[in-house]
């Protein structure tokens, strides 16, 4: 019995000894070929963007050339030789354009596959950036505390472009009183400036707008087209 158990063993190591052989064989393989999978994020949400253009080129001298387009869960996948030097480009429309130099097999794991994150930046002025997870008390605007993740992110977006200005539009629901939904997406906005200046931004790097319910997403007057409707986007005024 502990024959066997030995024999057992030494079998088990034998395969795990060629397995890491035959991996390592692959990588020297001047021809081996990365599984490479890119996935493009917005860096202040976090969110895969999709129907971003990703163009790269096998450097120096551009002899491959392939251009992508990421899926709806923000991937892209291609196949790059180990031991080669790629560009790649990272272009969608307002954002600002990425390009970094790939290097197939850093961090690729011992079947050759690699997966690398990519985060843009939104950009470009007339950019919106809409804040999915801002949210005040029913009727007020009073923030709410399962905002500030986000809205801290929007800070930092602020902080790593020291130049940039906002403007920061407020809407509501089209139901009620026009005027009452002007007024309370003026408070709103205002309410949105002051956590923003709290947190170290220059009150003058923000401007803001009000709305109310003129500017509605959808017409329909479902809870969820409601919801939708009232909202706080922050726009690119310059950079």
């Amino acid at each position: 019995m502990k024959s066997n158990i030995i024999i057992l063993g030494l079998l088990v190591w034998s395969l795990a000894a060629t397995a890491s052989y035959d991996n390592k064989v692959l990588r020297e393989e001047p021809d081996s070929l990365v599984f490479f999978k890119g996935i493009i994020v917005d860096e202040f949400s976090g969110k895969p963007l999709e129907g971003v253009d990703v163009l790269y080129k096998k450097l120096p001298y551009q002899s491959e050339i392939g251009l992508l387009t990421t899926t709806s869960n923000g991937e892209f996948e291609a196949y790059f030789r180990a031991r080669e030097l790629y560009s790649i480009q990272i272009t969608k429309e307002g954002y600002i354009s990425l390009s970094e130099v790939i290097r197939p097999l850093e961090g690729a794991d011992d079947n050759l596959n690699r997966s690398y994150t990519f985060k843009l930046k939104i950009g470009g002025v007339g950019s919106v950036l809409a804040l999915h997870n801002l949210n005040f008390e029913q009727g007020k605007s009073k923030i709410t505390s399962d905002s500030f993740e986000e809205l801290n992110g929007l800070v930092k977006m602020l902080k790593d472009a020291p130049s940039m200005v906002i403007q920061l539009e407020g809407h509501t629901d089209f139901r009620g009183s026009p005027v009452k939904n002007l007024e309370l997406s003026e408070n709103r906005v205002k309410a949105l400036k002051d956590f923003l200046v709290s947190n170290g931004i220059e009150q003058k790097r923000v401007l803001t707008k009000a709305f109310g319910g003129s500017q509605p997403l959808t017409q329909e007057n479902t809870p969820d087209a409601r919801a939708q409707n009232r909202r706080v986007e922050v726009r690119i005024i310059s950079q």
